[in-house]
């Protein structure tokens, strides 16, 4: 007959397995947020030329670097901006690599935005939309290179 032998577990390994178990569950505790309000609220936002919702808005994203944001409102003119999202130091390498996977401490990024939007100023008219849709159509015509400027096409003498 076969007797079980108790073994003594090290204390050691139990810790090393809950760490283990901890930093999983961890994993990259930074925590990042665009906030975007707009007044007057309600207007559509698009980031990266994705619909992401309506303000006031808090998106999260994964990587610093510059977006595109783009607010519609009926009755306002659309706004378009390039925005920076820049890291903050604990973000840069080598310090990265402590604040987000070895010691998570839970760093919270939050980059406000805020936008006042101005209303139309009347009906669109036929000659501006006229001009629109004849650089519209420059543009379709266009090759990768993009459209020719006048002074460009004409030959040089």
């Amino acid at each position: 007959m076969l007797t079980r032998v108790p073994v003594k577990r090290r204390a050691g390994s139990w810790i090393a397995r809950l760490t283990t178990f901890a930093a999983c569950l961890a994993g990259c505790a930074s925590h990042r947020e665009l906030d975007i309000q707009s007044d007057p609220p309600g207007a559509s936002v698009r980031i990266d030329e994705k619909l992401v919702g309506k303000t006031p808005l808090k998106s999260e994203f994964e990587a610093f670097g510059t977006r595109r944001v783009t607010l519609y409102l009926e009755g306002f003119r659309a706004w378009s901006r390039d925005v920076e999202l820049k890291a903050p130091w604990y973000a840069w390498f080598p310090f990265d690599l402590f604040s987000e996977v070895l010691i998570p401490v839970g760093w919270h990024y939050q980059k406000n935005l805020r936008v006042t939007l101005e209303p139309e100023k009347g009906p669109v008219t036929a000659p501006d939309l006229e001009k629109v849709l004849e650089e519209a159509e420059a543009l379709r015509k266009a090759g990768p290179e993009g459209p020719r400027t006048k002074k460009a096409a004409e030959p040089p003498q």
